[in-house]
């Protein structure tokens, strides 16, 4: 019984340390668990200065991404249940979003500015589509993990109502807002803030700008100009590389979103509220009714979901890091066993 007492009160300590909110803390769990496949994500193409983008791309990048919805996640964690607007979360949940669009942008004014081959020696080549080189598996799990998060954030803003003056309101929110910011409780009789526009109108302009962004940067790499020099393999391998490593990126953003919704979603529909506290029953002794939201069978589901979709876009991006230095050594150890080779840009 000792042993079962003090195995709890570790598990608590170590969930005050590292509460499962925070995107990191599953994220690193699933990191470890991603290692039974050791198979490398990413690949770097032969041409050094193509290689050396990617290489800061894919570690930078998904840093930087870690680093938002770490920061973001905590902030949500530590703010609670106190919400003094009833849309304080507007801009965290959409920020890893927002920062994968803004890599991915930065990525391809950097590629952008690479040297390009004279007119005179210039590959013949059909104007292509801006998938013509992603690879099919990850670009058509970002599709479907944005085309959740748009119906789950797009639902949960058709929802969204004011309450009338003199509503049951339930939540720390100004009492004077005619915003769209509650969700109707208890079967209409009270309201709960939450949902609406002001809640999920960012999330779902960056769906819009991670997709600009990735297409945008896609298509332009999709047509540069190739050198009648190198290789049709070469230069396919090039930027299939490029299009895997963007679109990694950007479904990491995508996932750590589509978490942060869903736990947020969940937790506001994942409660009970005793009717006689407010309707004042003449009996003292009756037992409470118990009513939620209209959406409450699912919302626990949806609020530990979204701590678990979370925590495999935080892995995915710590293990594209990981891969993506696995990629860097093997490349500079591949460079240094054989003679410099000048190649045209």
């Amino acid at each position: 019984m000792d042993a079962l007492n003090w195995l709890r009160t570790l598990l608590w300590q170590a969930k005050e340390i590292f509460p499962i909110e925070v995107a990191l803390t599953l994220g690193l769990a699933f990191f470890a668990l991603s290692w039974v496949v050791p198979r490398r994500l990413v690949s770097l193409p032969s041409r050094e200065r193509r290689a050396s983008a990617l290489t800061w791309l894919g570690i930078c990048g998904s840093l930087a991404l870690l680093a938002v919805a770490t920061g973001t996640s905590w902030l949500g964690y530590r703010a609670g249940v106190v919400d003094a607007s009833g849309f304080d979360g507007w801009w965290r949940r959409p920020a890893p979003l927002l920062a994968a669009a803004l890599v991915v942008a930065l990525g391809a004014a950097v590629l952008s500015r690479e040297p390009r081959p004279a007119p005179g020696e210039r590959a013949l080549a059909p104007r292509r589509h801006w998938w013509a080189f992603t690879p099919r598996a990850p670009l058509w799990t970002a599709i479907g993990a944005a085309g959740v998060l748009a119906l789950t954030a797009g639902w949960h803003t058709l929802i969204g109502v004011s309450a009338p003056a003199g509503a049951n309101r339930f939540g720390i929110v100004p009492e004077a807002t005619d915003l769209p910011v509650y969700f109707t409780v208890l079967g209409g009789s009270g309201y709960a803030a939450g949902a609406g526009w002001p809640n999920h109108l960012v999330t779902l302009l960056a769906i819009g700008a991670a997709a600009a962004a990735l297409c945008t940067a896609l298509a332009a790499d999709a047509n540069r100009p190739a050198s009648a020099r190198v290789s049709a393999a070469d230069t396919r391998a090039e930027r299939t590389a490029t299009a895997r490593m963007m679109v990694l990126l950007v479904l990491g953003g995508l996932l750590l979103t589509l978490g942060a919704v869903c736990a947020f979603i969940g937790f506001a529909g994942d409660r009970s509220i005793g009717i006689d506290l407010i309707m004042a029953p003449a009996d003292p002794d009756a037992l409470p009714v118990f009513g939620g939201s209209d959406y409450q069978a699912f919302a626990p589901l949806m609020h530990r979901g979204g701590y678990v979709i979370q925590g495999l876009g935080a892995a995915l991006l710590l293990r594209l890091a990981v891969d993506t230095v696995r990629a860097a050594v093997r490349w500079n150890r591949a460079a240094a066993e054989q003679p410099a080779v000048s190649v045209a840009p």
